[in-house]
């Protein structure tokens, strides 16, 4: 086996700290390959490493966390847009110290050992022990109760059980529809922003140490419990688009939508003008088709004419100030004669390999850091806009997913992958613009999409704005809840009993242990 048996120590000892997964049937397979004799024959011996190097790197990325290669493949046109910074930048967050010191000293020992032990036979029972390490270095967690299907009481503890909690799910989400009730015509009329950020979870909040930032606290809502259920841009803007129902599978977001489902139409039917803007154009990633064909968005794209760029993309995009765009769209929307207007916003100032065009190049966290004070001041400057107008409007941000600035031991910084919590629970707030302020109502329940149109849906049926409103509390209270399953392609992540698990392409469960 020779130098093949440093290769399985160094995969066992990155699978018990955690950096990769082990699959034991192909790597056992791989190894008895690379330890069959050639029987002193030099050409035979060169056509096995032939084989078994590619066969060896292409074992070691099924094993990574890493994204699927039909996955790369199939977005290769937009990693193929990456500038040449924006690669090395993202090859150094591979690089971890600790491992490569770990991978240096674990080499120094076993050119030690290997002089004098013959270590093939070890790294083979090295292997079969793979799984029983793994649980006794908490890479791999032990089965434990999760609730089950027939309600919240109920235990199981087998994958089969984990399953029927994920379908239980659907089933529920499925048969969840909102109708959206047209208001009196007398109704003091109020207008609807949902503005959609992408790359901001509570984690990369506390990761930057802004997490007290007073915009947080100025809403009158603020949701601390409040699932994404998604960990990519194009998911997350189809989700919210189509809120009107419950959470759908990943893979019926690209099935076209009734719509009783596409909060954007509903919206319209209860007499609100849709209007659409960003702050970039919405080519990468193909979002506009996104927003357009699958979100029902029904509005042309506010046009950014005349605005300068602050923000350079790592695709060489333009990025513009939010609140250069949101003034402009105000300032025509003052000058509208329509009662009531509901104006889907995306922004993409947080998004990962972001620059300034102003020369600085700071690293990934101050960056990030200095965008989320410049979007912040710019909703805050344009709410005060608003209330200044004397117009009446229920302002939402309500983030995409996660930027994970932070990064864990599955995926590194920047990488969305696996929709993990650090990524998919998002700092959701909600501002009625024109209604005395009172302090802040924070949501701890578990809550996501159709949550917040069933406020929006409760705000149109019962004016905040009119005399006789209720307390918003009572709006509150009326928020149904729903459990956090975040999905991306293949993988998803489920939250039971306090502990999220994951499931991958080979629909196995594992606990998400970050």
């Amino acid at each position: 086996m020779g130098f093949w048996s440093f290769y399985f120590f160094a995969k066992i000892g990155a699978f018990c700290a955690g950096f990769i997964g082990l699959h034991l049937w192909q790597n056992l397979a791989f190894a008895l390959f690379v330890a069959l004799p050639t029987g002193g024959r030099r050409w035979l011996r060169i056509a096995k490493q032939i084989v078994a190097v590619p066969v060896g790197i292409a074992l070691a990325y099924y094993d990574s966390w890493l994204p699927p290669w039909r996955r790369i493949v199939a977005q290769w046109d937009q990693l193929s847009s990456f500038s040449s910074s924006y690669l090395l930048e993202l090859i150094g967050r591979f690089i971890n110290p600790q491992f490569v010191l770990a991978l240096f000293l674990g080499l120094l020992l076993y050119w030690l050992l290997s002089r004098k032990l013959r270590l093939s036979s070890f790294a083979i029972l090295a292997l079969l022990l793979a799984p029983w390490l793994g649980r006794l270095t908490g890479a791999v967690a032990p089965a434990a109760p999760v609730v089950a299907a027939a309600g919240p009481q109920a235990v199981a503890s087998s994958t089969q059980d984990l399953n029927a909690v994920l379908d239980a799910f659907h089933a529920r989400e499925q048969q969840r529809k909102l109708h959206i009730v047209k208001p009196a015509d007398d109704n003091t009329p109020f207008d609807i922003i949902l503005l959609q950020i992408c790359s901001l979870a509570w984690d990369d909040l506390a990761y930057v140490n802004a997490r007290e930032h007073q915009l947080l606290s100025h809403f009158d809502v603020r949701f601390d419990n409040f699932s994404s259920a998604a960990s990519y841009s194009g998911p997350a803007a189809i989700r919210l688009l189509r809120s009107t129902c419950g959470q759908s599978p990943h893979e019926k977001l690209y099935a076209p939508a009734p719509p009783e489902c596409t909060l954007m139409d509903q919206l319209e039917a209860a007499g609100f003008t849709r209007q659409w803007a960003m702050n970039h154009d919405g080519v990468y990633g193909d979002m506009r088709s996104d927003i357009i064909d699958r979100g029902h968005v029904g509005a042309t794209l506010f046009p950014l004419g005349g605005l300068q760029p602050m923000l350079r993309a790592f695709s060489g995009d333009p990025y513009f100030r939010d609140y250069d765009v949101l003034s402009a769209w105000w300032k025509k929307r003052l000058a509208s004669n329509a009662p009531r207007v509901a104006l889907y916003y995306n922004t993409g100032t947080l998004h990962d390999g972001n620059h300034f065009l102003d020369g600085s190049k700071p690293n990934t966290q101050e960056s990030y850091r200095r965008r989320v004070q410049t979007l912040f001041g710019d909703i805050e400057h344009f709410i005060a806009d608003i209330n200044a107008s004397g117009r009446r409007a229920v302002v939402v941000m309500v983030p995409e997913h996660g930027a994970n600035v932070r990064g864990d031991r599955l995926q590194i910084s920047g990488l969305r992958e696996l929709p993990s919590p650090a990524i998919a629970l998002i700092p959701v707030g909600v501002r009625l613009v024109g209604r005395p302020q009172e302090p802040t109502i924070a949501v701890p329940q578990p809550t996501s999409l159709f949550g917040l149109s069933s406020l929006l849906a409760g705000f149109i049926a019962s004016n905040p704005y009119a005399a006789t409103a209720p307390a918003l509390s009572d709006y509150v209270r009326a928020v149904p809840e729903t459990e956090f399953v975040a999905e991306n392609g293949e993988t998803v992540v489920m939250r039971a009993n306090g502990r999220y698990w994951m499931r991958g392409a080979d629909h196995k469960w594992a606990e998400y242990l970050p």
